[in-house]
């Protein structure tokens, strides 16, 4: 008895494991949809085609396997040969292994949006099936206010730098002086929203992708908000994702909110090799701008960088600029046309640049920093008026 009893249970255990589904299906049918059009899913974290499908009978099934949960693009096009914007709409989705059912009013209710503004459009289609998809509207629900309000002002900072022919430096830098509090302000409170999702939500595959882009900052996340991050990210099942955010928190607990400047060894004008160190004085604030000749924001950002220095006594305020350059010839020809009157070095080989990137996670150029005289890196950014704030903070206007 106990023998029947034990194989009919291990058969409803095999037929439950074979009724899981093993991949994703993703199905819609709404009013709007034509025989012919292509319907095709791009991932957002890497621009690969998870699956294609022609819309038959008014509707589409895609299928496939993500190894992890991923933001994704549903795009749905009338016309397989052009490229042309106007003849697709997409629907921005968070991809796991589940039935899916993509549910929209018509299709002529839904448009083109852009990746850049993708946050902060209203979805105009639901994509439903499983816990994952309802947790991803919550965030972007809770999100989308507090994006829109922070699109607002970088709008009008990026139209202030667009029109800054047209003021006089002191005009300009008080219209930035305006606008750039309510900017952090309102980063302050997307960064808290972002924090909150995570601690409601401590299991979710979401929470580890807003992880992931929270960790990717640095020198904004305190200490403990990194132990935090890492510690929630240990106990969500992806065994994609969580070892890279792990990876992320690993660098970011050395470049965590206060954390001290890292010294390098850099390369002088004479080709000798010095480190960074030896340029950091006592008792003086630092300004260290990371920049390359090739750099066209880099080029712009020198002329505030000298206002800067212009501004403030040497005893107060040392400059140092460090070059990307591959040529030294390049760095030469930059530095006798930019006539900067301060420390200039170089990272002269790839020991160097790779020390220097990687002790400051440096993915972009220019990268301006302030370093306090007890050494603690108190701004840090690509941005020459933010820069100016932050050392009219620290030194007075």
């Amino acid at each position: 008895m106990n023998k029947i009893f034990f194989f009919i249970a291990t058969l409803l255990l095999c037929s439950a494991c074979t009724s899981r589904p093993e991949g994703f299906v993703i199905r819609g049918s709404f009013p709007g949809l034509q025989d012919g059009m292509m319907v095709s899913l791009r991932s957002m974290e890497g621009g690969a085609i998870l699956a294609m499908d022609t819309i038959q009978d008014g509707k589409f099934e895609l299928h496939g396997v993500t190894a992890s949960p991923q933001y994704c693009n549903l795009i749905i096009s009338s016309n397989t040969s052009s490229s042309d914007m106007s003849k697709m709409v997409n629907i921005y989705m968070f991809l796991d292994n589940s039935e899916l059912t993509v549910n929209a009013a018509h299709l002529d209710s839904l448009q083109f949006v852009h990746p850049l503004i993708s946050e902060t459009a209203i979805p105009k289609a639901r994509v439903e099936g499983g816990p994952l998809q309802r947790e991803f509207y919550e965030y972007r629900d809770t999100l989308t206010p507090l994006l829109l309000t922070a699109s607002e002002v970088n709008n009008a900072l990026a139209m202030l730098n667009m029109q800054n022919d047209q003021y006089t430096t002191e005009e300009y830098n008080n219209r930035f002086d305006e606008l750039y509090p309510k900017k952090l302000t309102t980063e302050a409170a997307i960064d808290a929203a972002k924090m909150e999702f995570i601690r409601q939500h401590p299991q979710s595959p979401v929470s580890l992708f807003i992880a992931e882009g929270l960790l990717n900052t640095t020198f904004i996340r305190t200490a403990e908000e990194i132990k935090e991050l890492t510690r929630i990210a240990e106990q969500i099942e992806d065994t994609v994702r969580r070892p890279r955010v792990l990876k992320m928190a690993e660098i970011a607990k050395t470049l965590y909110k206060g954390a001290s400047y890292k010294d390098i060894e850099l390369t002088d004008p004479t080709g000798k090799t010095v480190k960074l160190s030896q340029y950091i004085l006592p008792d003086h604030y630092t300004l260290v701008d990371f920049w390359a000749s090739w750099c066209g924001p880099c080029r712009w950002a020198i002329p505030d960088v000298k206002q800067i220095y212009k501004r403030y006594p040497q005893d107060r305020l040392s400059v140092i600029s460090i070059s990307f350059d591959q040529k030294k010839t390049d760095w030469e020809t930059a530095m006798k046309e930019e006539a900067m009157p301060w420390t200039q070095l170089w990272t002269g080989n790839r020991d160097q640049v790779t020390a220097a990137q990687r002790a400051y996670n440096i993915s972009g150029i220019p990268r301006l920093m302030l370093i306090a005289p007890d050494g603690k890196i108190v701004f840090s950014g690509n941005d020459a008026n933010a820069l100016r704030v932050a050392v009219e903070e620290c030194l007075g206007k």
